[in-house]
């Protein structure tokens, strides 16, 4: 024996069944957890699809236009890792955001054909759904049992950091279905061994480059779960180590090939391409962590990580503990177990954040995750989004328990042979079965209730249902070309200064955009940006046309302007390639915002549905 299962032989299989016998149970856990998520977002479907939006942050309006660049950029023949869409003339650096590539490619279709905030309603449906999916597959490979395997879907897929970040709609946080299918992989090349190294090793490359485009965060933190797991088993088996490198070379090679030649170029553009910036995206980041009040509490978030996510992404319960520990210490003997729960652990500490958190205070006790704060790119990493492994793992362990508790009765093996009509697996996976053994009634109905028992709590945790907010769209940019609106053409697309000028109005300003076509550029945006020192940031750099929105939202604008205010505001529009300035009615302080540009500019060329628009005379376009 070797280990966990490493290099597990497969005599002894049952013969493996047709291929439809083998996709029915994903396809009926896929039907189950699609059922479960339509009633989640049941009040984004009553509104239908492109009416609304996840409220509470401007995160869903950044991807809803995230999600149509990239078909439009492929269609005109523009480059989809950068645009000058937004924040003229500079433009962005997509790929230092949350650009989501692959999404916007397999949203293409609904994009082009009923628009991009009808793609982002359907990615924020099946994201919890396919995330549940690739976790059962994951769960599939050591349990036998198919309500076991769908319980550690659930608790990844529906589980606290994923429901807590949907709220949001942050889908390159929520689409995971790729994560627990790279650990499928690596189980397969590493632990149990498989007759298609090179296939294995293929697919697994092409995942890691599919969630490259995905989330960059979110592969990071899966290599890096990855090797805590890797370390946890090679202290434990440390045999194992060697020969099952060995036997996974030539897969581990063809990954590492695919990884490198395609990924390559995009990587430098990350971290060498243009408007690209240095250091943390928040210079705070290692404070958006858990606490260990938050494990049990459901509300006990961190003010930093309700910011950035909504809700307690690292809330386990009580019920769910008390079945880990438990589970743990009846079937310690289980490797597959041992992995699972350690590998949990060392997320757990990994989400806890750079210094001890017990409740709200810090208590000056320094954690791994610390090291992360001094290695770039890794610097960037949020420690509590480490809970999706928690989860992943969690689910895998609470699976391993309940298929053991629901065929406790069974014969024990005697000198190596399964009494029950079961051949061995090898120690890191389930028997399998070669006769029908039927469970004992009361055994299912425990293990039933062992699942509910530790995952039913955790459905209280999301503030269900989510709050939305209804899109509304300013009639004069509802049809660019017409009379009295935004001036603008595909051909020659305008360059707009709008106020107000906050994240919030500058991301529903890019889903219009986004809706018309990107007829029009915007000179601000929401997207993270070189500022100063080329650190990040997400707003323009200050000038006097910024100064006067800022001043005038503040309603501190003193008017009349100084000569020199005035000149410098037309220098700004002009050195922007400004054509039009736009004033948007009932937002705070936009009369004194229209008082000022009539100094600037004269008279407003026109006045459409409460919105002012004026030209700019001489700017460089």
């Amino acid at each position: 024996m070797r280990g966990p299962g490493l290099r597990g032989a497969r005599t002894g299989y049952a013969p493996r069944p047709g291929r439809a016998r083998r996709a029915w149970p994903y396809l009926s856990a896929f039907a189950v957890y699609l059922a479960i998520s339509i009633a989640v977002w049941w009040q984004l479907l009553a509104h239908g699809f492109g009416a609304a939006l996840p409220a509470g942050s401007a995160d869903p309006a950044q991807e809803v236009w995230l999600l149509a660049w990239v078909p439009h950029a492929l269609g005109a023949g523009l480059d989809p890792f950068f645009s000058h869409a937004v924040f003229a003339p500079s433009g962005v650096n997509l790929l230092d955001n949350t650009s989501m590539d692959l999404l916007g490619l397999l949203l293409a279709p609904v994009t082009v054909t009923a628009g991009p905030v009808a793609a982002f309603d359907v990615a924020v449906l099946l994201a919890p759904a396919l995330s549940a999916l690739g976790a059962f597959a994951l769960c599939r490979r050591h349990v036998t049992w198919l309500p076991a395997a769908f319980a550690g879907g659930l608790c990844y897929g529906f589980g606290p950091f994923l429901t807590g970040d949907l709220r949001y709609g942050h889908l390159d946080l929520t689409w995971l279905v790729l994560p627990p299918l790279i650990f499928w992989c690596l189980d397969a090349l590493l632990v149990r061994g498989t007759r298609r190294p090179i296939l294995t090793g293929a697919v697994l490359g092409a995942l890691v480059v599919a969630q490259f485009f995905v989330s960059t965060e979110m592969l990071a933190i899966t290599a890096l779960t990855a090797a805590l797991s890797a370390i946890v088993m090679s202290l434990g088996w440390p045999r194992s180590v060697v020969p099952s490198l060995v036997a996974a070379r030539r897969g581990l090679l063809i990954a590492a090939v695919i990884v490198v030649v395609a990924l390559a170029y995009p990587f430098w553009y990350v971290v060498a391409g243009p408007r690209h910036f240095v250091g943390p995206v928040w210079h705070h980041v290692g404070e958006i962590a858990a606490s260990l009040a938050a494990t049990v509490e459901p509300h006990a978030e961190l003010a930093g990580v309700a910011f950035v996510s909504g809700s307690n992404g690292s809330y386990l319960g009580p019920a769910l503990l008390a079945v880990l520990v438990v589970g743990a210490a009846a079937l310690w003997r289980s490797p597959v177990l041992r992995v699972a729960l350690l590998a949990a652990l060392a997320a757990y500490v990994a989400s806890l954040g750079y210094e001890l958190h017990v409740g709200h205070h810090a208590l000056d006790v320094a954690l791994p995750a610390a090291a992360l704060g001094h290695v770039p790119l890794l610097d960037s990493i949020v420690p509590e989004r480490f809970a999706a492994m928690v989860d992943l793992f969690c689910g895998l362990a609470l699976a391993v328990i309940v298929d053991h508790l629901r065929r406790w009765d069974r014969p024990r093996a005697r000198g190596g042979k399964v009494a029950t009509g079961h051949t061995p697996a090898g120690p890191s996976g389930p028997p399998r079965t070669t006769s029908a053994t039927p469970a004992a009634p009361l055994l299912v109905a425990l293990s039933l209730a062992v699942c509910a028992f530790a995952l039913v709590p955790l459905a209280a945790l999301p503030r269900w249902p989510y709050a939305l907010s209804a899109i509304r769209r300013p009639a004069a940019f509802a049809h660019p070309t017409s009379a009295g609106g935004v001036r603008g053409s595909r051909e020659a697309a305008p360059v707009l200064a709008i106020y107000p000028a906050t994240p919030a109005s500058a991301a529903d300003e890019m889903v219009w955009q986004a809706e018309d076509g990107f007829s029009f550029t915007l000179a601000d945006g929401y997207a993270i940006v070189p500022g100063g020192g080329s650190h990040a940031d997400v707003s323009p750099p200050l000038d006097a046309l910024w100064l006067v929105f800022a001043a005038g939202s503040l309603h501190e604008l003193r008017l009349p302007l100084t000569r020199s205010s005035r000149a410098a505001v037309l220098g700004d529009l002009r050195a922007l390639g400004a054509d039009d300035v736009v004033v948007l009615g009932g937002a705070a302080g936009s009369q004194a915002v229209r008082r000022a540009l009539r100094e600037v500019l004269g008279p407003p060329a026109s006045e459409h549905g409460g919105v002012a628009r004026w030209r700019v005379v001489g700017s460089r376009r």
